[in-house]
């Protein structure tokens, strides 16, 4: 949507909306982000840890062994220099360390994981109760469900009563993590169950607090994430389409979309001036459609034009964020312009396409979105 004004007021007073609404959506990536994972040795936390990650055996982000207490008291893992995870017995022992990094660790605790195993043990409840008193979330994760399955059916779901009346909590996360070990068999396909549902609820947690992309930019697997803020950008400037002055919303939704997507596959934060730059580079791509949404973006609401309008602006934003998905998820830089520009054009073309099986209603539902961009992408 990014496109020159004429009128030099009418243009500073553009730019100053778009810096407002590009503010208020774009994600603060300075944040730090700290997770303890806590649980006795030989629970599986290690195991946990790289299920959560969505890594595979090779990229193994923490250390799995065969014997009992190969992280024999404390491991902190720093994803990056704002993210940190604590792999330990109990918060005891980040006391005992007491580094620099420990102290500063205990001083704010985003979320905190007690993994259980087992039969249940009214000992673990002072773990909980410690987690509590210095996380802002709590997960509590009965780890290594597949030794239940020699037993009866109903045995699983007795000790997953028992562990939530003596926790004395209403939500437990039966998972398995089985393959990390360095001496299980290439062959053997890992066991993950479980871990997709604790994924989800710990994301929807960070979502609220604006931390969700400080955790998504060291998963194994991005693909779903771009997805989501690709379809999140879509649904906004169908909304948008509609309001008086839309340009400039849109543009910043486009903008906020693109920095997000940066973040995602390097962890570099891309400065809003970068991102209206690439967005110009766009629109001289689709100079008469950007023109025509320009200026239909200042006219009263008219009808099927609006309808239009809206489907225009969604299949251009479609190619933006698309190509640049594309380009950061092939380890390219955005700077590339005549790939920018390649890409786009035929990005342009395939959003044309696929928005044709799309009513303007699918444009605002999430679901449809996604299953739309799983095929675009």
């Amino acid at each position: 949507m990014v496109n020159s004004v004429s009128d030099n007021s009418d243009e500073k007073e553009f730019w100053e909306n778009v810096d407002t609404q590009f503010e208020e959506k774009v994600q603060d990536f300075s944040k730090t982000l700290n997770i303890a994972v806590i649980g006795k040795v030989s629970s599986g936390k290690s195991s946990l840890i790289n299920a959560l990650l969505k890594r595979s055996r090779k990229k193994a982000i923490a250390e799995v062994g065969a014997e009992a207490g190969v992280t024999t008291k404390l491991k902190v893992l720093r994803l990056d220099e704002r993210v940190r995870l604590i792999d330990s017995p109990g918060l005891d022992d980040v006391r005992t360390e007491n580094s620099n990094i420990t102290r500063e660790f205990l001083k704010h605790i985003d979320v905190g994981i007690l993994v259980v195993t087992g039969a249940a043990d009214a000992s673990q409840k002072r773990y909980l109760d410690d987690l509590r008193a210095h996380c802002e979330s709590v997960f509590v994760v009965l780890n290594k469900i597949d030794e239940w399955g020699k037993l009866s059916p109903l045995a699983l779901e007795k000790v997953i009563t028992q562990w939530k009346e003596v926790l004395q909590i209403e939500k437990i996360y039966p998972v398995c993590a089985f393959g990390y070990d360095i001496d299980t068999p290439p062959s053997t396909p890992l066991d993950i169950r479980g871990v997709c549902w604790l994924r989800e609820d710990i994301e929807n947690f960070l979502g609220s607090k604006g931390k969700d992309l400080l955790l998504a930019r060291h998963m194994g697997e991005k693909k779903s994430y771009a997805i989501g803020i690709i379809a999140t950008a879509l649904i906004a400037v169908t909304v948008q389409a509609f309001i008086p002055g839309s340009a400039a919303y849109i543009t910043a939704t486009q903008a906020a979309a693109i920095v997000s997507l940066s973040y995602l596959y390097t962890g570099e934060i891309l400065s809003s001036q970068a991102a209206f730059a690439l967005l110009r580079a766009f629109a001289s791509e689709a100079a008469t459609t950007t023109l025509f949404l320009w200026f239909k973006s200042f006219l009263p609401p008219t009808g099927i034009i609006d309808i239009a309008a809206a489907v225009i602006a969604v299949s251009i934003t479609l190619a933006i964020l698309t190509t640049v998905n594309s380009i950061l998820a092939d380890g390219a830089k955005l700077e590339e312009d005549e790939l920018l520009k390649s890409k786009f054009r035929t990005n342009r073309k395939q959003a044309e396409t696929a928005l044709k099986s799309l009513a303007l209603t699918d444009l605002k539902d999430l679901p449809s979105l996604k299953g739309m961009l799983e095929k675009f992408l």
